[in-house]
């Protein structure tokens, strides 16, 4: 089973970063203005509603000053909105602008286009079973971390 798991967490460790080269390339090319973390925060705030700028820092494991100035960044691009948390006058709640929006929506598609790329097409790839297992798998971490916070 270890020959499994350290075989897992290899293949994972490889897709992600080849994705985020990749993605941050065809980002550049493509003059959005945006790198791939950004690009991940912004998806985040469309999927999540009430996702304050702490909420966001912990859930993509990045120091909350890296999320001070990626926040910064995209509310200068006009591609988010920052109002105060009304649960928490300190933190600040994040919402996409209407550019943030079609921002995302474009991203998507090129997001989609890589995956659809590098997908084998002699294999019957199920993303969805992936995808359920491996939220499975992120909740639990999230919840663990909850715990011993």
């Amino acid at each position: 089973m270890e020959d499994s798991i350290l075989d897992f967490t290899t293949n994972l460790a490889i897709l992600h970063r080849q994705f985020q080269r990749a993605m941050n390339q065809i980002l550049e090319a493509d003059e959005m203005p945006i790198n791939i973390t950004e690009f991940y925060l912004l998806v985040l705030v469309s999927e999540t509603s009430q996702l304050n700028q702490r909420k966001a820092a912990w859930t993509m494991a990045v120091d909350e000053g890296l999320m001070a100035r990626m926040v910064h960044h995209l509310v200068d691009l006009k591609l988010l909105q920052k109002e105060t948390d009304p649960d928490d006058r300190r933190n600040r709640r994040l919402t996409l602008t209407t550019d943030g929006q079609a921002l995302v929506k474009q991203a998507i598609t090129v997001l989609h286009d890589w995956w659809q790329q590098v997908t084998p097409t002699d294999a019957d790839f199920d993303y969805a079973g992936i995808t359920a297992q491996l939220q499975l798998l992120s909740s639990r971490v999230l919840r663990d971390q909850t715990e011993s916070h």
